[in-house]
């Protein structure tokens, strides 16, 4: 009997390790992702193919977010606007930061691209109501750039927050100092955004075809439409770390689920 329940939790380390370490093979397809992005220079372009363009945005028709925050900033010039509202809810042993609501608003834009001016189909990458847009594989966004909280914070939340111990990737971003109800906590729920305006600098991959009024980048099933925003240096770093962190974690577990099989059929 002992023995079964030993090799029952040896299966279960083995299964947690191959998700985390799975996890991480995905994130290394991102990365790998990020560095063809960040590779891209400024040649000209030729239709009939894949194509990665990069330059300032060029506004047609603004996008139209159904929510712009507590404090809306206008999406006259808006050409992607990525937001997301965060709830922080209780857990068995702690707290996470989950995602409750959120959109991916698109317009129509071009990119300004050498000496070209590409117009962007940016409708394949209309995401759903419940995905979110941050973690798109079409989309690195990195961090969002607008943050602000939908509620006031108490003291020692507020204190902690200024200090950055309790943001989501903070020391102490899995502690709730504050009463919860049910489910819920009471620390409020914030809303993040990124929005990409007119002038922002932008890199797009896609199928490159040319028109009567001249070229456009789209998504297709052979090369989805990939859409990169801000410092893809600082993205690429951060998915290494925790590319790292992923593999240890998995290889830990996947080690542990080893010996325990060892010692239980000896």
């Amino acid at each position: 009997m002992v023995q079964v329940v030993a090799l029952v939790f040896a299966g279960a380390f083995f299964v947690f390790g191959g998700m985390v370490l799975s996890r991480a093979s995905d994130l290394g397809g991102r990365r790998e992702t990020i560095d063809e992005l960040a590779s891209a220079g400024d040649e000209r372009i030729e239709s009939g193919g894949e194509a990665t363009i990069s330059g300032p945005v060029h506004v047609l028709e603004p996008a139209s977010p159904t929510r712009t925050g507590p404090d809306p900033n206008g999406g006259d010039s808006a050409a992607l606007w990525a937001w997301r509202v965060r709830q922080k809810e209780s857990t068995g042993n702690g707290s996470r930061w989950r995602t409750a609501e959120s959109e991916l608003a698109v317009g129509e834009f071009a990119v300004d691209h050498s000496w070209d001016r590409v117009r962007v189909d940016a409708t394949t990458l209309a995401t759903d109501a419940d995905d979110d847009p941050f973690d798109s594989s079409g989309l690195f966004l990195g961090d969002p750039d607008i943050e602000s909280y939908l509620g006031d914070l108490g003291p020692v939340n507020r204190f902690l927050e200024q200090t950055g111990l309790a943001s989501e990737d903070g020391v102490v971003s899995d502690l709730e100092f504050t009463v919860s109800v049910g489910g819920k906590t009471t620390m409020p729920d914030k809303y993040q955004a990124t929005v990409v305006r007119d002038g922002d600098e932008l890199v797009v991959r896609g199928e490159l075809t040319e028109t009567g009024d001249g070229y456009v980048l789209r998504g297709t099933e052979e090369t989805p439409l990939v859409v990169a925003t801000g410092s893809l240096e600082e993205q690429r770093e951060q998915v290494r770390s925790e590319v790292r962190l992923r593999q240890a974690a998995g290889g830990m577990l996947v080690g542990l689920g080893l010996l325990v099989a060892v010692i239980a059929v000896l």
